[in-house]
């Protein structure tokens, strides 16, 4: 029986973790994923190299800004609620990158991305800490760190793939549009598994 000064910990199951850490790997994915992008992106939009230089440098920028305020609404609102939102953000924004017009509305969405990604990042390794012991904990650990070191290699493949393939005609637009069936697959296991 539990004491109300010690309360029963949260259990996260492997499929709850999985679907953390997938929403883990969105973010660092987009840190990479445009670098390949870029040519498309200058010829479609008609960006200067100093526009270009700021899409990739806005999002990180934005991301390390807003990180510690994730982490602390997380603390204050909740884990599971400030995940759902920066899913939520990071996939709204995601679908405004895709149907950007001009380089400044993209860049707007690619720091309303980083934003987003700001604000789930810290609640993946928040849940890991309270919700694991011993070598389940340790195990989390190492995968979430090799997620985040995998997630730069994948982003310039898919990258390469997508804009290579032009898959449905979207050219560059693709690098970000494929985030949105990752997000909405997050967000429905999320209430099930988390």
């Amino acid at each position: 029986m539990n004491s109300p000064t010690h309360p029963a910990l949260p259990v996260l199951g492997r499929s709850g973790l999985a679907v953390l850490l997938a929403g883990q790997l969105l973010p660092m994915i987009d840190f990479s994923i445009i670098n390949v992008a870029l040519d498309e992106i200058a010829r479609a939009l008609g960006a200067s190299e100093t526009a270009l230089e700021l899409l990739v440098a806005l999002y990180g920028l934005c991301f390390a800004v807003c990180l510690a305020m994730g982490g602390r609404l997380g603390d204050s609102f909740g884990r599971r609620r400030v995940f759902r939102c920066g899913i939520l953000v990071f996939g709204i924004a995601s679908l405004l990158c895709g149907l950007s017009t001009s380089i400044t509305q993209l860049l707007f969405a690619r720091a309303l991305q980083g934003i987003g990604a700001a604000l789930l990042v810290p609640q993946v390794l928040a849940t890991i800490h309270v919700s694991l012991r011993g070598a389940a904990h340790s195990r989390a650990i190492g995968l979430y760190g090799a997620i985040g070191g995998l997630a730069f290699i994948v982003g310039q493949v898919l990258g390469g793939f997508l804009v290579s393939s032009d898959v449905a005609g979207l050219g560059w637009r693709s690098v970000f549009l494929v985030n949105l069936p990752v997000c909405a697959a997050v967000l429905i296991l999320l209430e099930r598994r988390v």
